[in-house]
């Protein structure tokens, strides 16, 4: 049962995320984000696996100074050496190299616009799968490759979950009056 609560709050988790992809722009991105980067540092906790922990911890920071600055280059730059460092300090195997990897990837593209956001979210998440899986994290695995198929949704179609609600939203309205 614990186990499974431990999976229910990675989805929850997840549902940010992906909501997050879908804003308008980085500021916004980063809000969500930073919720669901919350809730992965209990699930990463609750899973005892500390690389992942401790990233997603360096994350919540990271991505408030993001938000709360536009010195967003100078912010990813004194975050190298703490994401490093601090990954390095949580390192119990190798497979805790791939948070670190995954965390600058993400981290350098929120320096940039939501487009170049997006793919680098699909690159970081790419290397969370691989991740997650390793470390039991089922539900966040699967999280990883729902965030890659819809930010590919995003790129190629310019789909947005959010207009597609307002659209549906709308059809409703319509039939029942």
């Amino acid at each position: 049962m614990h186990f499974i609560l431990i999976q229910i709050l990675g989805i929850i988790a997840w549902v940010f995320l992906i909501l997050s992809y879908h804003r308008k722009n980085t500021n916004k991105i980063i809000i969500f984000q930073i919720i669901g980067n919350i809730l992965y540092c209990i699930h990463y906790l609750l899973l005892g696996a500390y690389g992942g922990l401790f990233i997603c911890f360096f994350e919540i920071i990271f991505d408030y100074g993001y938000y709360k600055t536009t010195k967003d280059n100078l912010i990813y730059l004194i975050s190298i050496p703490v994401r490093i460092l601090g990954g390095l300090i949580s390192l119990i195997s190798l497979i805790d190299i791939l948070p670190i990897i995954a965390s600058l990837i993400d981290g350098y593209s929120l320096t940039k616009k939501k487009r170049f956001v997006v793919i680098g979210a699909i690159i970081s998440y790419s290397i969370w799968f691989i991740y997650d899986f390793s470390v039991l994290s089922y539900s966040g695995a699967l999280a990883d490759l729902v965030i890659i198929i819809s930010n590919l949704s995003i790129l190629l179609f310019n789909f947005n979950i959010f207009k597609f609600l307002y659209y549906e939203k709308q059809k409703v309205k319509k039939k029942s009056c």
